[in-house]
């Protein structure tokens, strides 16, 4: 065979080959199609969801080509932060655009993604990059709704990286940087700083955080003053983290101060560790924190007070329990 019949002979492969090959628009509309069937039938296991992992890959794929009109369908998927956070860096307006044209919940569901999630914060310097993107955003953008929403999941996240509600060695047990996020995350919902350094020195403040497995965080915040008595602030919110922050201020009186102070010293607060190595599914998570000449103290406790658990938790649950009477609420005799 000479040189042009091979030539031709390629070229020929060539063209073989691409007319077989499906075209890009021809591969988003089969991964849609198979998409929305899954979607429709809504279970995982199901035959139209077989491909769904390849089917999902394809349309981020087509959306970095440059065709946006999948980033709709994308939304459904909000544990591809990734591809999210890539997706809003890169083209802020297409993507606050699309989310701000989804239902609130949705829109929450998308922010939650975006902002890396349940069990761990940002890359720092992702979430510095976003954040000032989204802080950039003035209120006149038809865009202003959905970025604040973003930002505030955002923050609401990730707020170990720029709040340090706990002195560094306070947590030692191998999930400690998961339970900083999570504890920080949580107490940054309910409005609350950290202890140290934003109360005074001098300042006597013991604040007690509920976190519940099937319910909202709820603090009460003791702020003992000069003569003894004192002012505790209830806040909670419900069932969602997205939903409305709830405050109420409660004065108390010096005799309710000691008491609780009495119990406190019952529970030995100040020389038990921060930490228990047990805990236990669902239940609720227990937080006691102080701060008292300047000195600042915090315990952890899953479900103290049971009968299954360590005999000195009884005295601590009685304290914690007491801060949540004075803020005239109540936790059973339970978790």
């Amino acid at each position: 065979m000479n040189n042009r019949s091979t030539a031709f002979a390629l070229i020929l492969t060539a063209s073989a080959a691409s007319y077989c090959q499906p075209s890009n628009t021809e591969r988003r509309d089969k991964a849609l199609k198979q998409v929305n069937a899954c979607l429709r039938r809504d279970e995982v296991s199901s035959r139209e969801c077989t491909n769904l992992n390849e089917n999902v890959e394809i349309l981020e794929s087509v959306y970095r080509a440059g065709d946006k009109s999948v980033l709709p369908m994308l939304f459904h998927f909000t544990y591809l932060t990734a591809f999210y956070d890539d997706a809003l860096l890169s083209s802020p307006d297409d993507f606050l655009d699309a989310m701000g044209r989804l239902s609130e919940v949705d829109q929450y569901g998308v922010a939650f993604g975006m902002s890396g999630g349940e069990f761990s914060a940002l890359p720092k310097p992702r979430f510095e990059a976003i954040r000032a993107l989204l802080t950039s955003i003035p209120d006149s953008s038809q865009s202003s709704s959905a970025a604040k929403i973003c930002l505030r999941m955002l923050e609401t996240n990730n707020a170990s990286l720029f709040l340090n509600y706990f002195p560094a060695g306070t947590f030692t047990d191998r999930a400690a940087d998961f339970m900083i996020h999570w504890f920080s995350r949580d107490l940054y919902s309910l409005g609350e700083q950290p202890l140290l350094p934003v109360a005074l020195a001098n300042d006597t403040v013991y604040r007690f955080t509920y976190l519940g497995a099937f319910s909202g965080p709820k603090s009460a915040t003791l702020t003992v003053l000069h003569d003894g008595t004192g002012t505790i602030v209830m806040k909670e919110k419900g069932e969602s983290r997205n939903g409305a922050l709830q405050s109420e201020s409660t004065a108390v009186s010096q005799e309710q101060v000691s008491q609780f102070m009495t119990r406190l010293q019952q529970a030995d607060f100040w020389h038990i560790p921060a930490e228990e190595p047990s805990g236990g599914l669902d239940g609720a998570e227990w937080l006691l924190e102080g701060l008292q000449g300047g000195t600042y103290h915090l315990a952890v406790r899953w479900c103290p007070g049971l009968k299954n658990r360590p005999s000195g938790d009884a005295e601590f649950a009685n304290a914690a329990r007491f801060l949540f009477a004075l803020a005239g609420h109540k936790i059973g005799p339970g978790c």
